[in-house]
């Protein structure tokens, strides 16, 4: 009797260790295969960071462009007209939205170097085609 109970507890004992040993395994794996998603996700989170940067910067050198040519198709419209001594009101109107797209913080967010010149535009005679 005395050797069924020592091994039906030697045997319970190995049942239970094997069950907490597959257990173990088991949540080791789990926290693997967590760690190594954790990893992949911030490899993956830098890459996106940078493609960001790179479009931020292809982004505002388009900016830069746009800003360029708004600024020198601004100073030439305005000296034509204030050659011409004159604006029709659908020029007028063309002009002070391209001016005001330029000038705009939240657009083009242009420099006050053009203020001289639509002044000018501004106070030009107005006429109707």
């Amino acid at each position: 009797m005395l050797l069924i109970d020592l091994l039906s507890g030697a045997v319970g004992a190995a049942i239970v260790g094997g069950i907490f040993g597959v257990i173990m395994w088991a949540l080791n794996r789990k926290a693997k295969k967590e760690d190594n998603m954790q990893e992949s996700q911030a490899v993956n989170c830098a890459a996106r960071g940078q493609e960001i940067r790179d479009l931020q910067a292809a982004t505002d050198r388009i900016i830069s462009a746009l800003r360029l040519d708004y600024y020198n198709q601004i100073k030439k419209l305005a000296k034509k007209y204030i050659a011409r001594g004159y604006i029709f009101v659908e020029e007028y109107e063309d002009f002070g939205r391209m001016y005001d797209m330029y000038h705009d913080p939240d657009k083009l967010d242009g420099n006050g170097l053009l203020k001289a010149l639509k002044e000018e535009v501004d106070n030009l005679e107005k006429k109707v085609h």
